[in-house]
């Protein structure tokens, strides 16, 4: 048995579905290989189930949220601005609210509206699915092989089929191995978007929430990379989302055996002489105030009993019995506590992954393959990511309307 269209996409997710849909409405015949049961899990799981879906920034500052170079991806995101975005979520009935950090949100639904408005037009335009259809090969020409031994031709064949994270919703990574069939350069998968694992044991803090921190991530050979938002400690790992922005780094860093340290500034704006004047003043008010409590007003009573295990001082030291060299050992771990940073959280419970079809054998403006006239990828089969935020999902669309119209050759309006 052999179906035959103008286009076949391989993977029914969040790229998947925007191309099957936008080549839907430029006229082509579409179908879609699907391994699981059914299309768009992972989608309906986006930031929270509640689908932040874009973010409301310029292209120019939106390229600083991935990870290449701006120049790389700048051509895409001037023609896939945010606003383009919202408009072609309009077109299937999602409309948008912006939230004061700038997330673009769904008004009226979530994630898996988002999910249901695409299969919709889809089905508008009579896009065929095929679920439980698991590809295993390539031939140009093109022709795509099944492991029920049928096969599916077609003019076009776009690679969207995920990462390699929450495999059980069908992002199981296989878009790479298909494309290394055909001699691609991809890159190994890791996790992009992962709480991060630290040498000491932090167990005793799980649950400890301190916002407002400054980070910065020290890898051995690379400039230092800063963030800030909620630290949140966990059983095993620490997380937040700027925990998790800087987590790429950590992991391909760690990956090539280069040593890395997370730097934490847990009172940004304060300075080591402010501190040492509200420690004085603390003195002269509450003398007999034991340290631990003192600490209570900058961060969480467990973490400041971890902060004075750190330097080395008793938490029920007397505030007046405080020695000018421990007082400084405290405000060091105050504004700079070091992590050793030994792992990651496993890839399967990544938000999003890095590796992937490497963006040397891609034209970023078309998406097609350099070497390969009608094979295209889009989404997170490609070795790129970005910031929490909606910025994947951006690049999803962005990539999988691409594709679209480099294989009707047109642009879609």
């Amino acid at each position: 048995m052999q179906e035959v269209a103008d286009l076949a996409v391989v993977g029914g997710g969040a790229a998947g579905l925007a191309c099957a849909a936008a080549a839907g409405r430029l006229g082509l015949s579409v179908i879609v290989l699907e391994r699981t049961d059914r299309c768009g899990s992972k989608l309906a799981l986006a930031g929270g189930g509640k689908g932040n879906f874009t973010h409301a920034e310029p292209p120019r500052t939106m390229a600083r949220r991935f990870d290449c170079d701006a120049r790389l991806i700048m051509p895409l995101l001037r023609r896939f601005p945010y606003q383009r975005i919202v408009e072609f979520f309009s077109s299937l009935g999602i409309e948008a609210r912006t939230d004061d950090d700038g997330c673009v949100w769904p008004k009226g639904t979530d994630a898996a509206g988002i999910k249901d408005a695409l299969l919709r037009e889809m089905a508008t335009h009579g896009v065929v699915v095929r679920t439980g259809c698991r590809v295993t090969g390539l031939e140009p020409g093109w022709h795509v092989q099944m492991a029920d031994s049928t096969t599916a031709a077609a003019s076009s064949v776009c690679i969207a089929t995920g990462g390699a994270s929450y495999p059980w919703t069908g992002s199981t990574g296989d878009g790479p191995a298909l494309c290394r069939g055909l001699g691609l350069k991809t890159v190994e998968w890791f996790p992009a978007l992962a709480s991060l694992r630290t040498r000491d044991d932090l167990s005793g803090l799980a649950g400890v929430t301190q916002p407002g921190v400054e980070m910065t991530l020290l890898v051995a050979g690379d400039a230092p990379r800063t963030a800030t938002g909620h630290f949140i400690f966990a059983h095993a790992h620490v997380s937040g989302s700027s925990v998790l922005n800087l987590c790429g780094y950590a992991a391909r860093a760690l990956a090539e055996h280069r040593q890395v340290v997370l730097r934490v500034n847990w009172v940004p704006g304060r300075t080591a002489s402010d501190l040492a004047e509200e420690f004085a003043t603390g003195r002269t008010a509450h003398p007999k105030k034991q340290l631990g409590t003192f600490l209570g007003a900058f961060v969480a009573r467990r973490l400041a009993a971890r902060l004075c295990a750190f330097a080395r001082v008793p938490v029920d030291r007397i505030l007046t019995k405080l020695s000018r060299t421990e007082q400084e050992s405290i405000i060091h771990q105050l504004r700079s506590t070091e992590f050793a940073i030994v792992g990651t959280e496993p890839i399967e419970r990544a938000t999003v992954t890095g590796g992937g079809v490497s963006l040397e054998e891609i034209d970023l403006h078309t998406m097609q393959a350099r070497r390969y006239p009608g094979l295209y990828c889009a989404g997170e089969a490609l070795d790129i990511w970005a910031e929490t935020g909606g910025y994947n999902l951006h690049f999803a669309w962005a990539t999988g309307i691409a594709v679209a119209e480099a294989a009707a050759g047109k642009e879609l309006r």
